[in-house]
């Protein structure tokens, strides 16, 4: 029971800390046009190293955490990320290894979908076709800072991840 607390609250930090570094840090930035998607990252990994549960929730809590400070609507990060979750963890079912290489294609093929619904539900059906624009200035920047950060976060995250489920895993066996 200890356990499954700690964890709630060292998740809740991770996603608060994401959120922190998202917004208010690295989008101060001034040569950088936008930021990486920590929270997405955040909700990837989870995923796809604890499986459709754990995606799911931090997806959605990630996604909430975004909604109620930074977006206009609430429930569209917080709905897209817990279905980035899930396909996350249905990917490691699928496809799992033990490099690289798949958890930073979920990771860079999840933004791209980020990117394409936020430009479809923001700026199309307000009839604003601005898509060269914001496929060069916006989504492309994002997609390769998003790379790059994943690759910076992501073996902390599941080493932090594997040392929190330790004692979980072993209590449940």
């Amino acid at each position: 029971m200890f356990y499954r607390i700690r964890n709630f609250f060292v998740i809740a930090l991770m996603i608060i800390a994401a959120y922190v570094l998202q917004y208010t840090v690295i989008s101060r930035i001034s040569f950088l046009m936008c930021a990486p998607n920590l929270l997405l990252i955040l909700t990837a990994v989870y995923g796809y190293s604890r499986g459709k549960n754990a995606g799911m929730i931090v997806g959605f809590f990630a996604g909430l955490i975004a909604d109620i400070f930074y977006c206009e609507v609430i429930g569209y990060n917080a709905l897209v990320f817990v279905v980035i979750g899930y396909l996350s963890a249905l990917l490691r079912k699928k496809y799992y290894s033990g490099t690289l290489f798949i958890p930073m294609a979920i990771i860079v093929v999840s933004d791209i979908a980020y990117n394409l619904l936020y430009f479809f539900i923001w700026f199309v059906l307000q009839s604003k076709f601005y898509f060269s624009y914001c496929l060069t200035h916006i989504m492309i920047p994002d997609i390769l800072l998003t790379f790059v950060a994943a690759l910076i976060i992501y073996k902390p995250v599941l080493a932090l991840n594997s040392k929190l489920y330790m004692h979980y895993d072993t209590e449940k066996n």
